[in-house]
């Protein structure tokens, strides 16, 4: 037996398909593989779509198989196997004896060559040498083939390295338990290592421990089988001490064997990326900063004048109606009595529109009874001007508490949404709701209007798009939050969620 076999357990057979489109070959093969006690012959396949499908099926070890299939090409059926069954050792067998083609059946990943004259012992030397992962190649061809072979082995290792060392982005080699095997002056600048500093550290020493864990459990998926790749954005320290951020893309690194020896890692610096986006994020927060402070500002602006023309021109008014009645029950004269009654009449228009300016500026309710009463308010009055049933749904919930800033910008957002479904949604009726929702207070206003269909990147399409996404922004930044359902036909609901204060 050959000296491969020997590692073997001795009371386990090979199991070996034979696949050959002539079925006297495949019958003197199988006669004589079968007087081999450590050989077994388990299916014959006379075509290529057999050969893949029994190769997949049954899990051989070897594959015997005949190079001149017909309608086939005999290298793409040995491409198809090893990619789909990697465990299947492959011994080619043709009449040429083409030390190109043998190496061309090695590269497409076959595991032996043989020529179909050769003897039968070699055909079971070769058997037994490929399943203890060797390589074996007739006799006549194998010191060609190696000299070719390992030359083309050269080249290929030459062009690799030339990619791994003049490439712009960093590279890294690591074995399996993830150790750095080899880095390019890329990834050595980007990090303030030189190449003996880096060699054989874990890649993940370079990681902090908040992504170090994660890029370690996609790793060891990987070198497992549970993953192809892997790609990340994650934070990298440099040997200065400054953070940097890389886009981490890793993939298997296989022999001609398709054995998985190391994985290979490509890094893209994106810290300049990241710090523009940080600066993005940050100007967006000064954005909502400012808008929720103008709006709070207005806010504030507004309930001045509501409150000065309450207890300054709503008073004068008010007292000067006392005075005007007073003295119209002291006139007799009739050609006196109608130009006072007109007056009257006028001052009382004028106290109606100061009451009405006062609660359209700031309403007194949002401040003396909260939001909730203020909500009823309002949907009674929407209704009033504009004949559109608003439901207000509290289910005896009791009121909750809201600091001032949230209150307002809460109400604000609602009196915006009612408007907009009077303007836009041709609505027949309203409904808003509220309740608390652990921390929060969830209000949803939703309307059984002509709704909308969401376009792609845009949150909020149509007209009233702007206002809601303002009403959005500066929920964010005191802590709240909005949502929208909507489509054609179907109404639009649009839920408010903000913190209460404890």
């Amino acid at each position: 037996m050959g000296e491969g076999h020997d590692a073997r357990d001795g009371n386990m057979s090979i199991r070996i398909l034979l696949a050959d489109d002539h079925q006297i070959m495949r019958n003197g093969l199988r006669t004589l593989l079968d007087k081999e006690p450590d050989l077994e012959v388990v299916a014959e396949a006379g075509n290529a779509q057999t050969t893949m499908r029994l190769a997949r099926d049954l899990a051989p070890e070897v594959v015997i198989m005949d190079l001149a299939m017909p309608d086939v090409n005999g290298l793409d059926v040995i491409r198809e196997v090893a990619a789909a069954s990697p465990s299947v050792k492959i011994v080619g067998m043709s009449i040429h004896s083409d030390r190109r083609l043998a190496v061309n059946v090695l590269k497409a990943g076959a595991a032996g060559y043989l020529l179909k004259d050769c003897a039968f012992e070699e055909l079971a030397r070769a058997i037994r040498e490929v399943v203890c992962h060797k390589t074996y190649i007739s006799q006549g061809l194998s010191d060609l083939v190696v000299q070719d072979y390992l030359e083309a082995l050269r080249e290929s290792e030459a062009r690799f390295r030339t990619i791994f060392k003049d490439a712009t982005i960093g590279m890294v080699l690591v074995d399996l338990d993830g150790y750095i095997v080899e880095s390019n002056p890329a990834l050595q600048k980007m990090l303030g290592y030189s190449r003996e500093e880096l060699h054989y550290k874990p890649f993940y020493e370079f990681t902090p421990e908040e992504d170090a864990q994660r890029c370690l459990n996609y790793f060891q998926e990987m070198v497992e089988g549970k993953r192809a790749s892997f790609q990340m954005e994650k934070a990298f320290v440099r040997k200065n001490g400054r953070m940097g951020w890389g886009r981490l893309t890793v993939s298997p690194f296989r022999d001609d064997r398709k054995e998985l020896r190391f994985a290979i890692g490509m890094v893209e610096d994106i810290t300049e990326q990241k710090q523009s986006e940080e600066e993005i994020r940050s100007y967006q927060e000064q954005l909502r900063s400012m808008a929720s402070d103008l709006s709070l500002t207005g806010e504030h602006e507004r309930r001045r004048l509501a409150t000065e023309l309450h207890d300054q021109v709503g008073q004068i008014l008010a007292l000067i109606q006392i005075k005007l009645g007073g003295l119209r029950e002291s006139v007799s004269s009739t050609h006196l009595a109608a130009p006072l009654d007109e007056i009257r009449r006028l001052l009382e228009q004028s106290i109606r529109f100061t009451r009405s300016l006062t609660f359209e500026l700031s309403p007194p309710i949002l401040y003396d009874l909260g939001f909730e009463a203020a909500v009823e308010w309002l949907a009674d009055l929407m209704h009033e001007q504009y004949g559109i049933p608003i439901q207000v749904n509290r289910d005896g919930y009791p009121p909750q508490p809201l600091n001032d800033d949230i209150r307002v910008l809460l109400f604000q957002a609602v009196r915006e949404l009612l408007v907009n479904v009077v303007k836009h949604a041709k609505a027949r009726q309203v409904q808003i709701s509220m309740a608390k929702e652990g921390k929060n207070l969830k209000v949803v206003v939703g309307d059984d209007g002509v709704g909308f269909a969401p376009s792609p990147g845009n949150d909020f399409p149509g007209p009233q798009g702007f206002g809601l996404f303002s009403i959005r922004e500066r929920l964010k930044y005191l802590g709240g939050q909005l949502e929208m359902l909507s489509g054609l036909g179907q109404g639009t609901q649009v839920a408010l969620m903000v913190p209460l204060r404890y």
